[in-house]
């Protein structure tokens, strides 16, 4: 008889240790839900002979700006535009096969279009810029009314070698003790840009120029009204 307590008793110290076992395992995933889709990092546009069509819905932008793969199967050049929801920004060739470009444009809707360039400018697809990663900084001023305006200079005229430098003569006029001039836009872009800010609000904007000899210049200052006063 104590032989046979002895023996079940050590068949449910096994059953035990059994069970504890399989529990400290790795939990089977019960649920069905997917991973979230990774938007791309580049804007992939196909120029047609009928019109514009964006492959990429959303992408993301890169430190540098929003890249773009462009295919033009028009079988002759093409003027390929982005736009922002403001009205600004660029237009470039598109030329036969496969091209790519950078654009500095924030997040956000944009608009682009791959025209014939001696034909009237179509209408022009839809893209969205989401910034994942948040690697934008915000040139978008706190007013409502504003100024902008672009400075001229000689042909050889010198900038200096430090953005931040030239930036802060682009807004000589218009600075007061306090204020704080940082990098803004891209932190990659080819083109630097800064904003002025005065006590948390964004109220100039600046974008530089290089002046060909490793210098920088200001080149259009944009800023709140209340600044020209």
């Amino acid at each position: 008889m104590r032989l046979l307590l002895a023996l079940v008793f050590a068949a449910v110290l096994g059953l035990s240790a059994c069970g504890s076992k399989e529990a400290a395992g790795p939990a089977r995933s019960t649920g069905g839900s997917e991973p979230e889709a990774v938007l791309p990092g580049v804007a992939r546009v196909v120029c047609e002979p009928n019109g514009t069509r964006v492959e990429t819905p959303a992408v993301k932008p890169r430190a540098n700006g929003v890249h773009f793969e462009i295919v033009n199967e028009t079988g002759s050049d093409r003027s390929f535009s982005v736009l922002d929801g403001r009205g600004r920004g660029v237009g470039e060739n598109a030329p036969v096969g496969t091209s790519t470009k950078i654009v500095a444009l924030g997040p956000g809707l944009l608009t682009v279009t791959c025209s014939d360039p001696l034909a009237d400018v179509e209408q022009g697809t839809r893209l969205e810029v989401v910034d994942e990663d948040g690697v934008w900084v915000s040139t978008s001023l706190d007013c409502v009314s504003g100024f902008s305006g672009t400075i001229d200079y000689v042909r050889q005229a010198r900038g200096d070698p430090d953005p931040l430098t030239a930036a802060e003569k682009g807004f000589e006029n218009y600075m007061q003790p306090g204020d704080v001039v940082e990098p803004a836009g891209y932190p990659d872009a080819a083109t630097p840009v800064f904003r002025l800010v005065r006590s948390d609000e964004i109220l100039g904007v600046v974008d530089l120029t290089d002046d060909g000899a490793g210098g920088w210049l200001p080149s259009t200052v944009s800023g709140c009204s209340s600044l020209e006063d």
